[in-house]
């Protein structure tokens, strides 16, 4: 598929959008809230994406510990560029490394967050009419969350004391994205690299101003953001945890493996012995 294609395809998001509406009114008819409804419907989407998103994960690291082999080529071959990407090509092809794995995947999930934006940000667009959603929608007080009308923004309640759930929610978002913001931190950790530096700084803005944008959007909208933040924290743990278990196979391999290696180089040094003395060595191994 042709970049232009997929960026029109991201945009142009209009069937995801009703197929979401769909679901929405789907999981609203067994007899649950609004608010419940985004949330499972987030969760469900976070669900069914989440091997792309460990896929992107796993590229976005291999990328950063072939950094300073990359440096190292770049600096070696700075005078040749076609030899230089000629030993860059060879260095991913030994390595398994795919330059765009950690952006494909992030294109392929856009379409359906673009989506689900235009549900929650105007739902009564992408619902069916016939479903019961789109009736209860037309009267907001059916469909309060927490006494909170989903449909408006906290900016467009007037009385302080109203605005206090809209203001709880908007900061268990900020607070949710800077704790996610702390896993991503810790697990790159300190870099003298200024582009990565950037990156860990806007990073450290981002949750301010997902709590600046939350106060002027649709509180649906901000009851997605949390419920992604809260899946998100879940799922960068568990990647975490993925990753430490498979350090830990290879790390027994290696083990054994120099076990072997060790058992044969003995061995050898030994020389030539008769079954008599192999018997009496497995004799005393087992005492």
């Amino acid at each position: 598929m042709k970049l232009t294609s997929l960026i029109f395809l991201i945009f142009r998001s209009e069937p995801f959008a009703l197929a979401i509406g769909f679901l929405l009114s789907y999981i609203y008819d067994f007899d649950v809230s609004y608010g419940v409804s985004i949330v499972i419907l987030t969760i469900i989407i976070n669900i069914i994406i989440f091997p792309l998103t460990l896929r992107q994960t796993r590229s976005t690291k291999r990328m950063q510990d072939a950094q300073p082999e990359l440096k190292r080529i770049q600096k070696q071959y700075k005078d040749n560029k076609e030899e230089m990407n000629k030993k860059v090509a060879e260095y991913y092809k030994e390595n398994g490394i795919n330059p765009l794995g950690c952006i494909v995947p992030l294109l392929v999930q856009m379409p359906v967050w673009f989506a689900l934006f235009r549900v929650l940000r105007e739902p009564l667009l992408f619902i069916p009419k016939e479903a019961t959603l789109y009736s209860a929608l037309g009267d907001p007080l059916s469909v309060l969350f927490f006494n909170m009308d989903l449909q408006i923004p906290a900016s467009a309640i007037s009385a302080w004391v109203d605005r206090l759930p809209y203001i709880v929610l908007i900061l268990f978002v900020v607070g949710t994205a800077l704790i996610q913001q702390n896993q991503l931190t810790k697990k790159q950790g300190t870099t003298n690299n200024p582009q990565q530096q950037q990156m860990q700084m806007i990073g450290k803005v981002m949750p301010i101003f997902f709590g600046f944008i939350s106060w002027t959007l649709p509180s649906g909208l901000v009851v997605y953001f949390l419920t992604g933040n809260i899946f998100r924290i879940g799922q960068q743990a568990l990647i975490v945890r993925l990753e430490e278990n498979q350090k830990d196979k290879e790390k027994d391999k290696e083990k054994n493996k120099e076990k072997e290696d060790q058992k044969e180089n003995d061995e050898k040094k030994e020389g030539p012995i008769n079954n008599t003395s192999r018997k009496k060595r497995k004799k005393r191994r087992r005492k």
